[in-house]
């Protein structure tokens, strides 16, 4: 994936600051123009839309138009010679006059080697500079749809919870409803047992509140057959 913000590196690099050729001070402002619009507009330049996206660190370099300098001695070619075994184990100040040693030999300048790695580093610096800028943003976004989607659960969440306080209160009055109706049927079942005892005659002892017996003695009194059949 190429990146638009890179094109930037092609055109300073025809100012003489691409590989080969020290970075004159006077540059040092177009460094800093570079940073800026490298971070300026991140929707229109392609940025990784996530962590499986991001390029690595040789298509950056493609990407900025970073070529391969002269003799082939990049900074990378130095970090593969210091992995030699023969120089990795060996003291610093040895280590470095064996490198010095080999890139003199070899008719590179260290100031090319150096330049490599300063417009490497400035890559993957604005690289990730963009990136960040490009997280912090969808990083946002999601927190504007998570606020949304907050607000609609909560607006939803009280419309349930007022559709099931309305069912609560229906069920309350229903009870309430049913509990005035038992009083009344007791009132009225009291009141039927009353006239039944008053509608017979008690004919001997029988047990207090016997209901059936007092709804015998009055199918008595009206039918006499009646008690012969139960």
């Amino acid at each position: 994936m190429q990146n638009k913000w890179f094109s930037s590196w092609r055109q300073e690099g025809s100012n003489g600051a691409v590989n080969g050729t020290p970075e004159p001070a006077s540059t040092k402002t177009e460094q800093d123009a570079f940073e800026v619009r490298a971070t300026a507009s991140p929707a229109a330049n392609g940025f990784a839309g996530s962590t499986s996206e991001l390029q690595a660190f040789d298509e950056i370099y493609r990407a900025a138009g970073i070529k391969g300098p002269r003799l082939g001695y990049s900074i990378g070619k130095v970090i593969e010679m210091l992995q030699n075994e023969h120089i990795r184990n060996l003291a610093t100040e040895t280590k470095r006059a064996s490198l010095l040693m080999a890139l003199d030999a070899a008719g590179v300048q260290v100031d090319e080697v150096l330049q490599d790695a300063t417009l490497r580093q400035r890559a993957i610096n604005s690289y990730e500079a963009i990136q960040r800028k490009h997280l912090e943003e969808y990083e946002a976004r999601k927190a504007q749809e998570n606020c949304a989607i907050q607000a609609e659960m909560e607006r939803v969440s009280a419309e349930y919870a007022a559709r099931i306080s309305n069912n609560l209160e229906e069920v309350a009055r229903e009870k309430d409803g049913f509990r005035k109706w038992q009083l009344k049927k007791q009132g009225e079942a009291q009141r039927i047992s009353e006239a039944v005892a008053l509608c017979v005659t008690p004919t001997g002892p029988k047990p207090a509140g016997d209901t059936m017996s007092a709804f015998r003695e009055l199918a008595n009194a009206i039918d006499p057959a009646f008690v012969n059949r139960g």
